[in-house]
């Protein structure tokens, strides 16, 4: 049995699919906002296991679990701009939360794999990919919260594995939530014919995995722990995409043709300019590569994505004005 926190949601659901084609029995730990799961009984029962309601962030939650073989901690919050207003919620969940994920793995001599997030490295650099060895420098509370919770996993006595995705893609990732990423509002705005919005030039780089990729590492680091110390392992495609090739990729994946793109003169705060995994490691470590390009993991997104309900493009207008409101923008002009 393998305890998934956060296994009802969008890479929770790929990672318990693969463990259970691998063998293993499942049981989610989900505290199912709505935030997160438009339909929280559909998220319930997708999940090919039992589901325990309970938030990681609450000592109580963890009291009644039964003992499982190994802990996939993936519950977080992932919002990079609305973690600078609630920052007190992305310490409780990203921080506290992973601390008691790793007392529990530690209380039952299991193993740990977590997910962190590329946003610890901070920005990148415009032709160097990352390494697992560079410095943590993050500029937003989500990318704080996330080395910090690292931190809370490294000293314990168990195998631990920590993984750092880029931007992860792919069909059943939310399209209501305005702080998943420009992918869903890229949708928004084609469906309704208008213009793809970018902030910025669109030469800002990010590296795009898809779910299913992430899926299979992390289901290949539960059945391969390390034996000499914590693993860190980076997680992505390993390429570049900037912004206005990722318009292009939307558009590919959608039935309109010939959209115009706008460029919009703001910069929010948390926001990186690059992004891209050095995935030497992985491949040293014997774990799988990715299957699925940038481009074929985005036209595969906007594909799925096209005929389901979601926000209206305006979600995301109000999202930015809320962080103008907070004083979390700036700009040229």
């Amino acid at each position: 049995m393998i305890l998934v926190t956060g296994g009802c949601g969008f890479i929770g659901q790929y990672v318990a699919r693969r463990l259970v084609a691998a063998g293993h029995e499942v049981v989610a730990l989900d505290s199912l906002l709505s935030q997160v799961h438009l339909d929280p009984d559909a998220s319930r029962a997708a999940f090919p296991g039992t589901v325990v309601v309970g938030d990681v962030a609450d000592p109580h939650a963890w009291a009644g679990l039964d003992p499982t073989d190994a802990l996939v901690h993936l519950a977080a919050e992932t919002g990079t701009g609305q973690s600078m207003y609630e920052v007190e919620r992305y310490r409780r969940v990203n921080v506290d939360g992973t601390r008691l994920a790793g007392a529990h793995a530690a209380r039952l001599g299991v193993p740990v794999v977590a997910l962190s997030s590329r946003a610890v490295y901070g920005d990148g650099d415009p032709v160097r990919a990352t390494t697992e060895d560079d410095p943590h420098r993050p500029v937003s509370v989500y990318g704080e919260t996330k080395s910090l919770g690292e931190a809370e996993l490294t000293g314990l006595p168990v195998p631990v594995t920590v993984i750092r995705p880029q931007n992860v893609v792919g069909p059943g990732q939310a399209l209501h939530n305005p702080y998943t990423g420009v992918l869903a509002a890229f949708v928004a705005r084609l469906r309704e014919d208008r213009p793809l919005t970018i902030y910025g030039d669109g030469s800002q780089t990010r590296d795009f995995m898809h779910v299913d990729d992430l899926a299979a590492l992390v289901a290949w680091c539960v059945g391969h722990p390390p034996v000499d110390g914590p693993r860190i392992l980076n997680a992505g495609s390993g390429t570049r995409t900037t912004l206005l090739q990722l318009a292009a990729y939307a558009v590919e994946g959608s039935p309109r043709e010939d959209v115009p793109v706008e460029h919009l003169d703001v910069t929010r705060a948390g926001d990186i300019e690059h992004a891209c995994a050095d995935l030497t490691r992985v491949r040293a470590v014997g774990a799988p590569e990715p299957a699925w390009s940038s481009r074929n993991a985005v036209v595969d997104f906007v594909r799925w994505a096209w005929d389901r309900p979601g926000a209206a493009s305006h979600t995301w207008d109000a999202a930015l004005e809320e962080l103008s409101s907070r004083g979390l923008t700036g700009g040229s002009g």
